[in-house]
């Protein structure tokens, strides 16, 4: 399996392959293959306060935050994300060690999923710098009292608190993120379980661990992040918010509180009593995820051999999930799902398809559009010559 990067940032192109799979183990050998999406330089961290359109924000010594490397990949199923760091990532003020203040540190990717401006919001509506615009949902990590919180999703779609208290919590609740205009203030904020359901989260706890994971480094210089993409719910149209063959715009961001911070020190504040929040923001890049398992060499027009049915992905899953397929030359086909009755629960393909790789969303729905039970389901592919049959599980 083959994890690809395609990116663009401060006007290059990279495209690279890693040769083995990511592990989020803290030892950072599988990311030496994986090319870097983008540099920061060093000392360069500023104040969370704002600044004016055009402006900059206000210098901070901080290096727990001070961003120097981002890289970015993907298997078929997750996001993986990488930052280094001067500092430790992190590290945070604790009630536990005699400090007057418990501290918090964000490690954040932001992501513009549509690659479109309008919806999403402005970093700088968060203090965020440099400024760019479109940002939808957010895969991030908060530490808070000395180690770690919570791993959560975010969907930055909203222009009131009243937006967020109606459509946002009862979105959440389907399972669907809307894509439309938002502003920074406003937004749900949930862990996502390993058997598909949600929690809403606040920042500063309790601890909750779902589906997105994290470690850093023994030195804490460096910190690797995976979020499943299924965890980013999907559209009112059943199609994956994050899923493969989208392009997307990625910024990453470190940000805390810095009560322990090099600028409290300076100001002469007893080590963990003030918050003098800093914040690092790397320039933006764009990365399309390509799937791995179809990926060829650069030129080659190759076609499959044979025609081929893949296992869904996520599987088991909640609430939709990639059925591929590949065809060796032009077929009629249909791909109907059934259930263990052998009913028919719907067809989610049907007509004429070209040679090549297909992907196809099943939103979990029959064909009245109503949910399906969790449990057992299968897909059949039907050709002209062929009959392809293959498992696949529901679990709300």
């Amino acid at each position: 399996m083959r994890w690809w990067l395609t990116g663009v940032a401060l006007g290059l192109t990279l495209q690279a392959a890693a040769q083995n799979p990511i592990q989020i183990d803290g030892d950072f050998m599988d990311w030496q293959a994986v090319p870097v999406a983008v540099t920061d330089p060093a000392d360069d961290v500023h104040d969370t306060d704002g600044y004016p359109l055009g402006g900059k924000p206000l210098y901070r010594a901080y290096s727990d935050v001070d961003l120097i490397e981002v890289k970015f990949a993907h298997d078929d199923e997750n996001l993986y994300g990488y930052m280094k760091a001067t500092g430790v990532i992190g590290r945070t003020s604790s009630d536990t060690l005699g400090h007057a203040r418990a501290g918090r540190y964000y490690f954040i990717f932001t992501i513009d999923v549509d690659d479109d401006t309008v919806t999403g919001y402005p970093l700088r509506e968060g203090g965020y710098y440099p400024d760019s615009r479109g940002y939808d949902v957010n895969m991030e990590v908060e530490f808070y009292n000395g180690g770690f919180n919570t791993g959560h999703y975010i969907n930055h779609e909203f222009l009131s608190q009243y937006q967020v208290d109606t459509q946002g919590i009862q979105d959440l609740k389907d399972g669907i993120i809307r894509l439309a205009p938002g502003t920074y203030d406003y937004y749900t904020q949930w862990v996502t379980l390993p058997d598909s359901s949600t929690i809403l989260v606040s920042d500063r706890g309790p601890v909750i661990q779902g589906i997105i994971t994290i470690a850093v480094s023994p030195d804490g210089h460096e910190a690797e992040i995976k979020a499943p993409m299924w965890g980013f719910l999907e559209t009112p149209e059943g199609e994956p918010v994050v899923g493969l063959g989208k392009t997307i715009v990625v910024s990453a961001s470190l940000e805390a509180s810095g009560e322990l911070s090099e600028e409290a020190v300076k100001r002469g504040y007893t080590p963990g009593s003030k918050s003098v929040w800093g914040s690092d923001t790397a320039d933006p890049f764009r990365y399309t995820i390509s799937d791995p398992s179809t990926k060829v060499s650069k030129g080659s027009s190759q076609l499959p051999r044979t025609i081929r049915l893949d296992q869904n992905y996520p599987n088991p899953f909640n609430p939709s999930t990639m059925i591929c397929f590949e065809l060796t030359e032009p077929q009629e086909l249909t791909l109907v799902i059934y259930d263990v009755a052998g009913r028919v629960v719907t067809t989610i393909a049907q007509g004429k398809y070209s040679p090549g790789m297909h992907r196809v969303n099943w939103n979990g729905r029959d064909s009245q559009g109503r949910r399906v039970a969790s449990g057992l389901y299968f897909y059949e592919l039907r050709t002209e010559t062929h009959r392809h049959v293959r498992k696949m599980i529901v679990a709300h």
